[in-house]
């Protein structure tokens, strides 16, 4: 049970994290937990996550 607060709690941390400042990895982790949740990636948050991805391939 604590354990899965402490998670819960570096997690939410992890979430307000701007997305110029994410790395490939956690994009795409986040692009991931967002199809899951949402079914695919119509958001403008999805969109902009895939825009940074984007960048980040190109360098």
């Amino acid at each position: 049970m604590a354990e899965e607060k402490i998670e819960q709690a570096e997690e939410k941390a992890k979430r307000n994290k701007k997305i110029n400042q994410l790395t490939l990895a956690e994009i795409e982790k986040k692009l991931a937990g967002i199809k899951e949740s949402m079914g695919g990636y119509s958001s403008r948050y999805a969109r902009e996550l895939l825009r940074r991805k984007e960048n980040l391939k190109s360098r």
